[in-house]
């Protein structure tokens, strides 16, 4: 009797993670039959970050309509709010590599912000300088959405709070756009503030929610998730560790975590439930290629010009 029992609890245990085993595969396969469509419906390949920063002045309308020229197909860019509540688009919260001022953003009124400096150190290629003759005013991200009503945005909510989600969210039904607009923050409390006021605007994920989504496919849990972001935007950390959050990191570290961010199955896995992939900040042809070996669907970068000559030797050689 006990021989017999035995056999058929390891009987019963093979046939449970048999099962687990084969509809994982199919669920990995074919993750329509248990997750909604994706709801992104824009090409969203060639990314400029901040418009451009390499080239223009970043962040600026200038910049982004350079990009526009380009056809540049999502914009980048991040948004701060000042002390009489115009949310203006600029990356740091002080002005000082931006514009010389050593003042904050929320300490201005939209009037009396600075203009931005004619040179600036790239901000993901230390050593390299964007150059324009002319100063460039800080943009509302009202002016923006009036300037291009139909070019997809994603955006980086940076401090500001429930106001800044709440504005910007005002500002995106207003226009109409919530199809178009991608926000969220590398906060996963701010990402979550954004889904819960507003789950009709697009999100990307917060770095939580990368750092959930990569581990858990390393043990084949992940087409059994639902997710909640509808991009998987990251940098490839053996090669974004030149700026940023990662230049803390001992190169050890980025080495054995790039595998994990940027795992191709991953990539290929979110690209067919719908979730659009995409790697920031590359900036030369040796890192398109590798964005493109890992398989991303987009690309971001500070300069949209080489972008467009490596796409173009690239379809050349297919």
């Amino acid at each position: 009797h006990y021989y017999i029992t035995n056999n058929l609890s390891v009987m019963l245990l093979y046939y449970v993670a048999g099962g687990y085993i084969i509809s994982s595969v199919v669920l990995f396969l074919c993750p329509q039959l248990l997750h909604k469509p994706g709801r992104v419906n824009f090409p969203s390949r060639f990314q400029a970050h901040r418009g451009g920063g390499g080239e223009w002045t970043e962040n600026t309308m200038s910049a982004f309509k350079q990009a526009q020229l380009l056809d540049v197909e999502l914009f980048e860019l991040d948004v701060q709010m000042t002390r009489d509540g115009e949310v203006v688009v600029c990356h740091d919260d002080n002005l000082a590599r931006v514009c010389g001022v050593d003042e904050n953003i929320s300490d201005h009124l939209l009037s009396t912000l600075p203009l931005c400096l004619r040179e600036m150190e790239v901000a993901c290629e230390p050593g390299e300088y964007m150059r324009c003759e002319v100063q460039q005013p800080l943009v509302r991200l009202e002016d923006l959405y009036k300037a291009f009503p139909t070019v997809p945005m994603q955006m980086d909510l940076k401090p500001g709070g429930e106001e800044l989600i709440r504005k910007v969210s005002d500002l995106t039904r207003k226009y109409r756009r919530e199809h178009l607009t991608v926000w969220g923050a590398f906060s996963h409390r701010t990402t979550t503030k954004c889904r819960e006021h507003n789950p009709d605007i697009l999100t990307f994920c917060s770095m939580w929610e990368v750092s959930l989504y990569a581990i858990i496919m390393l043990f084949g849990l992940l087409p059994w998730i639902p997710m909640k972001a509808d991009f998987y935007q990251v940098p490839i950390p053996n090669i974004s560790n030149k700026s940023g959050f990662l230049s803390t990191f001992p190169k050890w570290l980025c080495q054995l975590i790039t595998p994990i961010m940027c795992n191709p199955l991953l990539l290929w896995h979110l690209e067919r439930r719908g979730v659009r992939t995409g790697a920031w900040v590359m900036n030369n042809p040796r890192e398109f290629a590798t964005a493109d070996w890992y398989g991303f669907g987009g690309i971001m970068t500070d300069f949209p010009s080489r972008f467009l000559v490596y796409e173009k030797e690239r379809k050349k050689l297919k």
